[in-house]
């Protein structure tokens, strides 16, 4: 039996039966009474953070007492992988009567056979990648999951419909995998219905990667940190564990010179652009949304380094997106969906900037905590500014924290970044909106309300636009450029550290504690990844662009990702560019790893 192929192991214990469509129809039909957005106040959302003591001095400061607090251990990180193999006859029979039925079938068939070409074929990646964690972070590497479709026996095609859901008989399975104890501990195998939340269960089966994605935090584990990958995703280079996350910068995030700033609803003609540009225009409306309209670029395409907890609370804070996401069994089936990697590296942003704004308005500059801001407190606001503002044309005033990553590493026990050394910023900047952004004419009338530098603008009266919440606002989502320069300005009175943004360490210790979880949970640092993305469309092409670099001329890349363009399915073509692929896998990585079978 050809070993690319998967097996079926014995049935999942959670069900018997893929849901009844009774029960989809009744959870998809609850989609249009939730909220597209909702805020989570930090209070609730820091509640599972946990503070050992030093984390207050580094974020205020930028500094680490090693002598207080001792060397820091590396993190352990699990490497999760979406996969499939669509030439399993079992998988194929188990989709067919969902296609069939799906919205997206034409009387001609065609869209049955077009996005079965390649989004579902096997190139035996999953094994292979699985070598280069092995060979290249096995001493980063916590777990191994898997996560893959449970299906029905072969031959249910044309005996079973949604409306009679058919026996749940295995779960895909690599023929190529051990399945002895040791692996198991390692390897995890985890169908669907094990991680999705139970409210999502009556979607499944889904066939939908985007799907799978947006319940992906689910998955349980003895560690928050993940590494997400594709099957066709391969290590190039040994890792540390700072290459994808470290304690004291957060998880890495890269991302493309390109990205999109939605400013009305997603139309039907958005909907039908190429690839995932309809998923991201639609998440990028949702976002501006939430936390108001800018430009924000998309993520490069290779792994993505995240946190469960996170990744958790980007998602439930779009409740109906990400309901309405869980119940399309195919892409583009009803409308738009969630772009999981992309609300969540935003949201993390977003909420660090978001943070820093609730502590140095509604804690810091509130110094009565009367939800108001007074004269007196307006007056130290300016003066924070006007101290700032004669900073801003100096570049070299403030410390630039992404050149000190790796001396700040090694200082505290961990080991420095190998593969994405080229670190562009880090949250300990502050922001990354302020990265370039120029704060000469920034004017506090008109960021932080008109009247905001006289004191006859409430001298006799309350003002309601010098309230809390109403400049809060102003700054976070109606003009987030006046946020943005608000805290380069206020960041500019220090060479390094937030401190002048946090609430203050005698009066508002509870305040302050909030604020340095919250720092703690939206922590990120932004790099330019060593990485090489190809559309793979011949045998020709993977031979002259990978095969001659990669083994010939012996160059080295930090990750690789090779992604199916194969517009055909016509044996002689399909075989011979496997050939050269496993031909090029098998030059990288010949050594079996340990999860493997003897051959």
């Amino acid at each position: 039996m050809d070993s690319t192929k998967e097996k079926t192991s014995e049935s999942s214990a959670l069900r018997t039966t893929f849901p009844e469509y009774s029960e989809f129809v009744a959870l998809n039909s609850m989609v249009d009474t939730l909220p597209d957005v909702i805020y989570i106040p930090f209070e609730a959302a820091t509640t599972d953070v946990t503070l050992t003591g030093w984390e207050d001095e580094w974020f205020s400061k930028a500094e680490y007492n090693v002598e207080q607090w001792g060397n820091l251990s590396e993190p352990k990180i699990d490497f999760v992988y979406l996969w499939v193999n669509g030439s399993d006859k079992a998988f194929t029979d188990t989709m067919y009567p969902y296609e069939f039925n799906s919205t997206l079938n034409d009387p001609e068939g065609k869209w049955l056979q077009s996005h079965r070409m390649n989004r579902y074929r096997d190139w035996d990646e999953l094994r292979f990648s699985i070598r280069t964690v092995e060979k290249y972070a096995q001493n980063i590497r916590n777990k191994i999951q898997i996560l893959v479709n449970s299906v029905g026996t072969e031959g249910i095609a044309n005996t079973a419909s949604p409306e009679t859901p058919a026996e749940i008989t295995g779960r895909q399975t690599p023929l190529w995998l051990n399945n002895n104890g040791s692996t198991n501990d390692i390897v995890q195998i985890i169908p669907h219905e094990d991680f999705f939340d139970e409210s999502a269960q009556a979607c499944l089966p889904t066939f939908n990667s985007l799907t799978i994605e947006n319940q992906i935090f689910n998955t349980k584990s003895t560690v928050d940190r993940f590494f997400a990958l594709s099957d066709d995703m391969l290590l190039g280079k040994p890792h540390a564990a700072s290459d994808l996350y470290s304690p004291l910068f957060g998880p890495t995030m890269g991302f493309k010179n390109k990205g999109y700033n939605t400013r009305k609803a997603p139309t039907e003609t958005d909907a039908y652009l190429f690839g995932e540009r309809p998923y991201h225009i639609y998440t990028s409306w949702l976002l501006n949304r939430r936390f108001g309209e800018r430009h924000r670029d998309v993520q490069v395409h290779f792994g993505h380094s995240m946190g469960r907890s996170v990744t958790r609370e980007a998602i439930q804070s779009f409740p109906r997106p990400a309901l309405q996401s869980a119940c399309q069994r195919f892409r583009g089936q009803a409308g738009f969906q969630l772009s999981s990697w992309f609300a969540t590296f935003h949201y993390t942003i977003e909420r660090h900037r978001e943070v820093l704004l609730w502590s140095y308005i509604t804690q810091r500059s509130d110094t009565n905590q009367d939800g108001y801001l007074g004269w007196n407190e307006r007056q130290a606001v300016i003066a924070d500014l006007e101290e700032g503002l004669s900073n801003e044309g100096n570049t070299t005033f403030r410390t630039r924290q992404f050149y000190q990553v790796a001396k700040s590493l090694e200082a505290v026990g961990l080991e420095a970044p190998k593969v994405n050394i080229d670190i562009l910023w880090t949250s300990l900047d502050g922001p990354s909106a302020i990265r370039r952004i120029k704060c000469h004419n920034f004017n506090v009338d008109d960021c932080m309300g008109p009247g905001f530098s006289s004191e006859s603008s409430d001298k006799y009266y309350t003002n309601p636009i010098f309230s809390i919440a109403a400049i809060f606002e102003r700054v976070t989502q109606q003009k987030p450029e006046c946020g943005d320069c608000l805290l380069k300005l206020i960041l500019n009175r220090v060479e390094k550290g937030l401190e002048p943004l946090l609430p203050h360490t005698d009066s508002q210790v509870g305040a302050r504690a909030t604020v340095i979880k919250a720092l703690v949970r939206y922590q990120y640092t932004i790099v330019e990844p060593d990485a090489l993305f190809l559309m793979v469309t011949d045998a020709e092409q993977v031979e002259h662009v990978l095969t001659k670099r990669l083994l010939y001329d012996k160059r080295e890349v930090g990750q690789l990702c090779l992604n199916d363009d194969i517009a055909t399915d016509e044996v002689y073509f399909v075989e011979r560019l496997r050939q050269k692929i496993h031909f090029l896998f098998q030059g990288l990585v010949p050594e079996q790893s340990q999860f493997e079978r003897k051959t």
